[in-house]
């Protein structure tokens, strides 16, 4: 059984790890289509397997903004709803999710032929 403090250190690994593959993640989200916030967060926890806060969405899809990569508009879809603000790749965001899609396809493999690789000691 683990402690609280080992799951602690789990948690924050885990928080660090999602921390750099968020944006990845949220951009990868909207090459669907333009999307609100709540479902980018649903999507990541659902489709993804990642455990995002909502609060930590919004804050990314702010620089995303900032950066070109992403813009957004606020809409009304449905009658009588509320407007919501939905977010959408840019030309430049399309771009960025090629490039670290590759970046990250590139990283992942090395990463596991590294982690799965046999060491001498583990035939022991």
């Amino acid at each position: 059984m683990k402690s609280p403090d080992d799951k602690a250190t789990d948690l924050s690994r885990r928080s660090q790890l999602l921390k750099g593959l968020a944006e990845l993640a949220v951009l990868s989200a909207m090459r669907d289509g333009p999307q609100y916030g709540l479902s980018i967060v649903d999507r990541l926890n659902d489709e993804a397997g990642l455990d995002v806060a909502e609060g930590s969405i919004y804050p990314l899809l702010h620089r995303l903004e900032k950066a070109g990569s992403v813009r957004s508009e606020w809409l009304i879809v449905e009658e009588g709803a509320r407007p919501r603000k939905y977010y959408e790749l840019t030309e430049d965001g399309h771009s960025e999710l090629a490039a670290a899609t590759a970046q990250w396809s590139r990283i992942s493999h090395s990463l596991t032929g590294f982690l799965r690789r046999k060491v001498p000691h583990d035939s022991e």
